[in-house]
């Protein structure tokens, strides 16, 4: 086996087995998470979210307002989803303005990640960057508190995924780079076997 093709083999081994150890954090500030109110999205393509596990008392679905728009698709329940499962809620387009929901189905309350939108005016979600594991790729992981605040234990580890935007269309600047470098190692194969 050539030499570079053990190294690129050994290089993503290493990379693989230290993905394997990462896990979404969860909130440890104590009292309540600083809001993000609401994603833009970068790039258009695929909104995926990817259960990260969290389960609180109730039982809860998420889902998504695109541009102050309620989208009716909602998914990866609490109580029957896998570490990793996917939920795909249809296309984005670059800067449409991204609000996550919780439907709590106890309570029949809906808390998003905008404070100003909570029937109690109050933050329901926090979020980090993640760098992905072998089960979800990188993205922005969101952990939601299903109580009402104030009464709630503010662990904000009831509800948990990370979502991306998948399948987005690569500017032309990458596409050629892409294009120059598989161009490059054909070349660079085909001049070895000679």
């Amino acid at each position: 086996m050539p030499t570079y093709v053990r190294v690129l083999v050994l290089a993503a081994a290493s990379l693989f087995s230290l993905s394997a150890l990462a896990v979404p954090a969860t909130w440890g500030g104590g009292g309540i998470a600083p809001a993000t109110p609401s994603f833009t999205a970068a790039s258009s393509g695929t909104l995926e979210l990817y259960y990260t596990g969290l389960a609180g008392g109730y039982t809860n679905l998420v889902g998504v307002q695109i541009n102050g728009v309620d989208q009716p698709l909602t998914g990866l329940n609490n109580r029957t989803s896998t570490y990793g499962q996917l939920l795909q809620l249809g296309n984005v387009n670059a800067g449409d303005v991204l609000v996550f929901f919780l439907d709590v189905t106890d309570t029949s309350l809906r808390y998003y990640t905008n404070p100003s939108l909570n029937p109690d005016q109050a933050n329901h979600a926090w979020a980090q960057a993640y760098a992905g594991d072998p089960a979800v790729p990188a993205g922005i992981n969101i952990a939601f508190e299903d109580l009402a605040i104030p009464g709630s234990d503010l662990n904000y580890a009831d509800h948990s995924f990370t979502f991306r935007i998948a399948g987005a269309v690569p500017e032309p600047a990458s596409a050629v780079m892409l294009l120059l470098g598989v161009a490059g190692l054909a070349g660079l194969h085909r001049r070895k076997q000679r």
